[in-house]
């Protein structure tokens, strides 16, 4: 387009024309640079009323749109994801953001799980390629060359036999226990575990458990829906630790000051509490905050005795749940019967748990293997030794 020469406006300003629209700068260099980009965003197939459009601006009118279909939980994780990504482009248009500027945002993802980055990068992967389908960029910023961190195997993991015992030790110590217990030994959901109503769903006669509610949250209120698959309506048996722990319950497992279901935060500080609790039992009653400051500890310290190292415990409520697993496996439960048991519906999620079980076994094994081996060719030494160094030492009496 041709450049006639622009007349400077009273505001100090040049301004340039197309299509209708203005286009000012300080310059007349400037406006027709500010022109001549909009034509090549028209000539390239861009849209001139999305061209500009920032990072957080598009992310906060795409999420509604592209997430309608989810539940409210499954929602507000994409939303705190995608915030994440967005606060780091903060009135950064679009069509700036270079593969590397991408990359520098996922390694900083490299402490989170492996699922949890597949679909951080499966989010902004989606945000990013509506954005071209809109027209409000050429191309995708995520290239090959962006680079996803691995992330950690994964969070969570079954708990050690002392930390298991420390559970059960903690039933009439605080009143998490048992929900704590119900969640380990019958494998259920935190959601499961707050909808359970012991005087309705615990059969102690025919020893059976039945689940056929959860709690989800909404806004941090509790509201009761079916359990999270088809396969999460189901039967479990009572085991004897579970069965002495519910026998005096009446209604709910863990209930708010109503009596009613707790609210997300309320079970969130319940839980913490707990830990508190669990700590403590693990340290001989002792706090964390007194520790080496009372006077017995003072005294063993001073007649030359050692305090026993502290035991910290941490502990994230899945794990309960992994424990299950993990006791199921150790007791030679079928797949699909612990698929039953744990309320799966498919086996992807437990056979993984099966096959790092099994692959830690043959590991084991392995070495235990060698060790035996290893005696035995050091003992086959000796007797070589004896056999080859001296015929009349064999055979004497």
């Amino acid at each position: 387009m041709p450049r006639a020469k622009l007349k400077l406006r009273a505001d100090g300003r040049y301004r340039a024309k197309a299509d209708g629209q203005y286009f000012y700068g300080g310059t007349q260099s400037e406006a027709f640079a500010k022109r001549d980009a909009y034509l090549k965003a028209k000539a390239d197939g861009l849209r001139s009323d999305a061209a500009g459009i920032t990072v957080d601006a598009y992310a906060a009118k795409w999420l509604p749109i592209a997430k309608a279909g989810v539940d409210d939980d499954t929602y507000n994780d994409y939303a705190r994801m995608l915030n994440t990504f967005a606060c780091a482009f903060v009135g950064v248009p679009l069509a700036k953001v270079l593969p590397t500027d991408v990359s520098a945002v996922f390694v900083g993802l490299s402490g989170k799980s492996k699922s949890y980055i597949r679909k951080y990068v499966q989010l902004v992967r989606g945000m990013f390629s509506s954005a071209v389908d809109d027209g409000a960029i050429l191309r995708s910023p995520l290239t090959k060359s962006v680079t996803i961190p691995d992330g950690t195997a994964g969070s969570h993991r079954a708990l050690s036999p002392w930390e298991q015992q420390l559970i059960i030790r903690s039933v009439g110590h605080h009143d998490f226990a048992p929900a704590a217990m119900l969640m380990m030994f019958a494998g259920l959901r935190r959601g499961e575990m707050l909808a359970l109503d012991v005087s309705r769903d615990v059969d102690f006669d025919l020893g059976v458990i039945h689940v056929s509610q959860a709690v989800k949250f909404y806004a941090n209120q509790p509201t009761l829906t079916d359990p999270k698959t088809d396969a999460g309506v189901r039967d479990i048996p009572l085991f004897a630790p579970l069965r002495a722990v519910l026998q005096p319950i009446l209604g709910l497992v863990l209930t708010g000051e109503s009596g009613s279901h707790m609210s997300e935060i309320g079970v969130r500080k319940k839980f913490e509490s707990y830990l508190v609790t669990l700590e403590r039992l693990a340290n001989g009653g002792r706090h964390k905050r007194w520790y080496g400051c009372t006077k017995e500890d003072k005294a063993l310290i001073a007649s030359g005795g050692t305090l026993p190292p502290w035991r910290t415990v941490r502990i994230q409520m899945h794990d309960f749940r992994h424990t299950f697993a993990t006791l199921l496996w150790e007791s030679g439960v079928d797949v699909k019967t612990a698929m039953k048991w744990m309320g799966h519906a498919d086996e992807e999620m437990l056979l993984k748990i099966y096959a790092h079980l099994t692959s830690k076994r043959e590991n084991a094994s392995a070495i235990a293997m060698a060790k035996t081996i290893s005696l035995i060719d050091d003992s086959s030494d000796d007797v070589c030794g004896g056999h080859v160094g001296g015929h009349s030492s064999m055979l004497s009496r």
